[in-house]
This record gives structure tokens, C-alpha cells and sequence, in this order.
């Protein structure tokens, strides 16, 4: 576990924000020469980067501030101004009271979600094709969630419940992990999550020789996506304050990505069947 990789001075190079980068650099890469290859000009998924990684860093922080809004109220003798811009500092401001840059509390799904309407509201705004871009990006999403989960294991947040199993570890109590459990192995979800991240990259790849109209890799990450999640997620603690019944808030919105994706991929299968039957004919 390495929370920092090296410091200099109040900046400190993190290894969540180190692995973030390369799965943001990596994915925006892979989806570049994707393009290319699908004919469409990579200019256009460079363009579309910049908005991704702005809608995705503020969609994560705005999920986990709104499931987390106690971390962030003023308390004390302040006027209704003074307190709304002290919890908007604390929200947003990258400088800690420590000096150290950096914000620390993000929710993928959250970032995922906005990221999804940046980009389709991007496209729409550009006269390009919407679902094909979407399923040139689906694999790049995959590839970053694989990047990324292992910084959230070398941060020790993200971490799962105890257990005996063999793949339990036991964290340093340096991190979250370890001062909720000191001394005990718990699940390192983080890790569950990469390998997930990176197979579902493999299979949307080899699924893709089955593509029979755009926004079918797109609609199969969605799946992949939230079933791998929603399955996860059994395994990692969360807060009473992010639990509905026995599942998880996480859980539920997986189940929603789930169920609406699945329903547009039957929809698009029948409407992509139809057409072909009609040029047949």
C-alpha cells in the first residue's frame, strides 16, 4: 500500500490520483485509435476528453457529497452566507487544511452517469453519431475502472468486510480501511473491481464480432457493468447512510443501469432485425 508515492513540498503525487490519470490517459488513447479505426477522425474523442474527465471528476464528487453531506456542514455562530461558503469550500476547494492538494471522496457511478450525458449532449452539439461513439468509448470506461480501482487499493479506500476467506488482507491502520479494521483481514474490493474492469474490456472486445448495430458495446458495458458491481458490492462495507434495506444505494442504481440498458438492447435488436428482414425482402 503506497497512499503517497512522493511529495514535494504541499504537492504530493497520490497513488489513487496517479492511477486515475493513467486510466483517463490510457482509456482516452484506446478510444482515439479505436476511432481511427472505425473510420471517425480521433480529434473528435481528443475534443470529447477534456468534457468527459471535467463531468466525470464533478459527477463523482457530487454523488459522493450528497451521500456523504454531514462531512462537509459548518457548525458554529455563522450567518446563512458564511456557512454556505465554508461547505462549499470544504465540497470542492483541492487544498486540505493540511496544505496537501487534493480531494479525497469520489463514487464512481457518479461520475459514470454525468460523464454519459456530457458526452451524448457533446455529440448531439457535433452532428456525430451518438451510439457510435458511445460503443468506441465503452471499452476505454472499462480499461480506466481497471486503473483506477487499484489506486483505491494502494489508498485503502473502497475496502470490504471482514473475512476469513484467503483473499482477505489486513491494511495498515494508516488508511480507512485499516482504522475501521484494525488487525482483520477484510475483502480488498478494490481489487474485485479491477479484475472485473478488465475482463469486462476483454469481453466487450470479443463481443463486438457479434455488434449488429451501434450502441450494442455501449449497452453491454452498461450490463456487464452493473452486474459486476452489483455483485461486488455485497462484499465491501458501507456507511448505514449509503444502505437501503439490505442493499446498498450503489446497488439499487445498478439495478436500474441494468434493467433500462437491457430493455434499450432488446429494443435496438428488434429494430436492428427489422431492418434487415426489410432489405431482404
Amino acid at each position: 500500500m503506497h497512499p503517497t508515492i512522493f511529495s514535494l513540498g504541499p504537492f504530493a503525487v497520490r497513488g489513487y490520483g496517479l492511477m486515475l490519470a493513467i486510466g483517463f490517459f490510457s482509456g482516452i488513447l484506446f478510444a482515439a485509435w479505436r476511432a481511427k479505426k472505425a473510420g471517425e477522425n480521433p480529434d473528435h474523442v481528443f475534443n470529447l476528453s477534456v468534457w468527459l474527465v471535467i463531468s466525470s471528476l464533478l459527477g463523482s464528487r457530487i454523488y459522493y457529497i450528497l451521500t456523504h453531506f454531514n462531512e462537509f456542514r459548518a457548525y458554529g455562530d455563522y450567518s446563512p452566507i458564511e456557512r454556505m461558503l465554508i461547505e462549499f469550500k470544504r465540497m470542492f476547494w483541492p487544498i486540505g487544511s493540511d496544505g496537501q492538494i487534493g480531494i479525497s471522496g469520489l463514487i464512481f457511478l457518479g461520475g459514470l452517469i454525468l460523464a454519459t450525458i456530457a458526452a451524448i449532449v457533446y455529440l448531439r452539439y457535433h452532428h456525430l453519431r451518438i451510439l457510435k461513439y458511445l460503443d468506441i468509448l465503452a471499452p476505454s470506461i472499462a480499461l480506466g475502472e481497471a486503473f483506477t480501482r487499484i489506486g483505491c487499493f494502494l489508498n485503502g479506500c473502497c475496502f470490504g468486510h471482514p473475512t476469513h476467506s484467503p483473499f482477505g488482507i489486513i491494511f495498515p491502520d494508516t488508511c480507512a480501511a485499516g482504522s475501521y479494521f484494525p488487525g482483520v483481514p477484510i475483502h480488498p474490493t478494490q481489487l474485485y473491481n479491477s479484475l472485473v474492469g478488465l475482463m469486462i474490456f476483454g469481453l466487450l472486445l470479443w463481443l463486438e464480432r457479434y455488434k449488429k448495430f451501434d450502441g450494442f458495446t455501449a449497452l453491454m458495458f452498461f450490463m456487464l457493468y452493473s452486474i459486476g458491481r452489483f455483485t461486488i458490492d455485497f462484499f465491501r462495507y458501507y456507511e448505514e447512510s449509503m444502505q437501503v434495506f439490505s442493499l446498498s444505494q450503489n446497488q439499487i442504481i445498478s439495478l436500474i443501469l441494468f434493467i433500462v440498458s437491457a430493455a434499450l438492447l432488446i429494443y435496438f435488436s428488434k429494430r436492428a432485425a427489422s431492418k434487415n428482414k426489410t432489405l431482404t425482402n
